[in-house]
């Protein structure tokens, strides 16, 4: 999931060692932007795929081009590139980086619009972007605070929970609201029956006896890691269920797991001041963690 926490800021990369992709140019990231008459800026319509290396490789790219799909086919957003030619643009886009992303692994962001008010024509772009490693790795250690927050989903009516978009002032705000009350903290949004539901950058789930419980799918953003963490906890055999989660369930969970492309799998040592089992990482989110860090070949564990 995308970051748009106040409290999240990436570290800095000189814009001149960056080449971004913009509706058919390569182009220095200084000159990556959108016109004021485009309709991502005018009305906020904007899917976006976030996306990051694992020693060098794209990790999980079929099921982020899959989601990238869906999220542009459900706002109505084409002609864009197949997905072999995104696939083929995204490999180009790391080699024209190869000094930037030579040392570390990175994230990568692609966006797309209508296009400018009036015309027919989609804007279409892709961009890497540095990541947090030190804070990556805090908190993989450590775990993260959450705060539940009175901010709501938006309803599915509006546009499916499932697509990703940047039309994102309810993390903002969820997240705003979450630095007032725990620093390095990210906000739980609720939904309208007062379960919850994810936060700006991760899909959550509980730990209670063992077994593993998330809401339901059609309530969330379709979380690629989470996908991924689904299947390594079937083959170590832990149970995960999909449904409704109550605050106090949140509360009283014997572990908290956190779940997103910038940071993998990492966990939640209290939620909203109160602390997750002893506040240390839990055994399941040990296991799949170990289980994640040999998917991808990291050696963060």
């Amino acid at each position: 999931m995308i970051s748009t926490s106040t409290n999240d800021p990436e570290p800095s990369a000189p814009d001149e060692s960056r080449v971004g992709f913009l509706n058919g140019q390569w182009l220095s990231h200084s000159e990556m932007s959108l016109s004021i008459d485009d309709v991502g800026f005018r009305q906020g319509v904007t899917a976006v795929e976030r996306l990051r290396t694992y020693g060098g490789r794209i990790f999980a790219i079929d099921a982020h081009l899959r989601r990238w799909e869906w999220s542009t086919s459900k706002l109505r957003i084409n002609p864009l590139p197949s997905m072999q030619a995104t696939e083929s643009l995204l490999g180009e886009l790391l080699q024209r980086n190869a000094v930037f992303a030579r040392d570390q692994d990175v994230g990568i962001t692609m966006f797309a619009t209508p296009g400018l008010v009036g015309q027919s024509d989609p804007t279409f772009g892709m961009h890497l972007n540095p990541l947090n490693h030190q804070r990556i790795d805090l908190h993989r250690q450590r775990g993260q605070a959450i705060v539940v927050t009175d901010v709501r989903q938006p309803p599915a009516s509006c546009w499916p929970r499932s697509i990703k978009t940047r039309s994102r002032i309810h993390y903002y705000l969820a997240d705003a609201f979450a630095a007032q009350h725990h620093a390095d903290s990210l906000g739980v949004l609720i939904d309208d029956d007062g379960t919850i539901t994810e936060t700006s950058t991760s899909n959550i789930a509980v730990v209670s006896s063992g077994a593993i419980y998330s809401p339901p799918a059609d309530r969330v953003l379709a979380g690629v890691t989470q996908l991924m963490i689904e299947l390594l906890a079937q083959d170590a055999s832990i149970s995960w269920t999909k449904t409704p989660i109550s605050v106090s369930q949140l509360v009283d969970a014997d572990e908290v797991l956190l779940m997103g492309t910038d940071g993998g799998i990492w966990f939640g040592s209290s939620v909203s001041n109160h602390a997750i089992g002893n506040g240390e990482p839990g055994s399941v989110f040990l296991e799949l963690r170990e289980r994640f860090d040999q998917l991808v070949g990291d050696t963060l564990a």
